[in-house]
């Protein structure tokens, strides 16, 4: 049966299409932001900086360990208040940013750190995983060049990530010149 529209007399037919929705592709490996307990990025407790350095150390082995090129670890305490550590590593292809990725994201896991977002995966150029106090970059190498971090940030001193005695929470670093 066939009614008719009241506003335009059209007819108004009892079965709809149904509507075309788009999945979006998600990695089984990692989600995009992990469930973040309120006190993940509660930046008053005194040890936050101790253990933030030791993961992001962490995080630089881990991209050491899969052969990542031109690893370094900046101190950004003092130039701004929004993270205290960047970890900046090259990877030589999209699958090794993705490995390296994918590691450090469930090493972190294992750690309880959570991460607040990570960007740029699917590309694989300049990834990016934000931790909070400590955010890692995984670029390409033209990207690298391209974009020149370690420039910009050039005054934040640059610290041993390589130091594997685990008491680098508890001393004062020197810078790495």
């Amino acid at each position: 049966m066939v009614e008719q529209n009241p506003t335009n007399s059209l007819p108004v037919s009892e079965t709809t299409t149904p509507r075309r929705t788009r999945s979006l592709r998600t990695r089984d490996s990692h989600e995009f932001q992990d469930e973040v307990p309120h006190h993940a990025t509660d930046r008053r407790e005194p040890n936050r900086m101790g253990i933030a350095l030791e993961h992001a150390r962490r995080c630089a082995r881990i991209a050491d360990d899969n052969r990542a090129k031109d690893i370094i670890l900046l101190d950004l305490h003092k130039a701004t208040p929004l993270v205290d550590y960047f970890v900046i590593a090259t990877a030589g292809s999209r699958r090794q940013s993705n490995a390296i990725v994918i590691e450090i994201d469930q090493e972190m896991k294992k750690l309880g750190e959570h991460k607040l977002g990570i960007e740029g995966s699917e590309e694989g150029r300049w990834t990016l995983i934000d931790y909070g106090d400590f955010v890692v970059h995984v670029f390409s190498p033209e990207d690298r060049v391209y974009y020149g971090l370690e420039d910009i940030w050039g005054d934040a001193p640059r610290l041993d990530w390589q130091d594997s005695s685990g008491a680098g929470a508890d001393r004062k670093d020197e810078p790495v010149r």
